[in-house]
């Protein structure tokens, strides 16, 4: 388990790249499936279950969906199992990692303890994803850097709009 995690989580650390991993579809089919249910996992701190179970499945077809239509667009089709590989597997190990967090974040709303220290833990785990999933764009497009920031940024936006108008929080 861990030769299969341990390439995902060198992707986060900035020292493996998308074309560094195998073009699998079994690796992609898993990769995709741990995002799903971390999706899920995450979600399920402030949605009820079937909500959540939407919001991961959700969430992962549009990663799949703005993956594609980008490399198709850019005439780079032959990159998309690497590169939706190297999102999904990378979206999971953050996701592992900010699922306490949210539930902690959670927690303290509730009990309306919230603090700039848990916003900012939070915000710095959002600029790590967003960071993370830059660098992966950039080589997946063969840009800089700053232009995988802008396409992340999008994606994040994009989704976060659609999901947060099908399953705001509190209803």
């Amino acid at each position: 388990m861990g030769a299969l995690i341990h390439p995902f989580v060198q992707i986060c650390l900035l020292r493996m790249k998308p074309q560094d991993l195998p073009s699998s579809s079994m690796l992609l089919a898993l990769a995709l499936l741990a995002h799903a249910v971390m999706g899920v996992t995450v979600a399920a701190v402030d949605l009820r279950f079937g909500q959540a179970l939407a919001v991961g499945v959700i969430d992962t077809a549009l990663l799949s969906g703005f993956t594609i239509a980008l490399l198709m667009l850019q005439k780079l089709p032959e990159r998309a199992v690497q590169t939706l590989t190297a999102l999904a597997g990378a979206g999971s190990v953050i996701g592992f990692m900010a699922w306490p967090l949210s539930l902690w974040f959670h927690d303290a709303h509730v009990a309306d303890a919230t603090s700039q220290t848990m916003g900012l833990v939070l915000l710095l785990v959002l600029g790590w994803s967003l960071t993370v999933s830059a660098h992966i764009l950039r080589h997946a497009l063969s840009a800089p850097f700053y232009l995988g920031l802008l396409v992340s940024i999008a994606f994040f936006w994009i989704s976060l709009e659609i999901l947060g108008s099908l399953f705001p929080l509190g209803g």
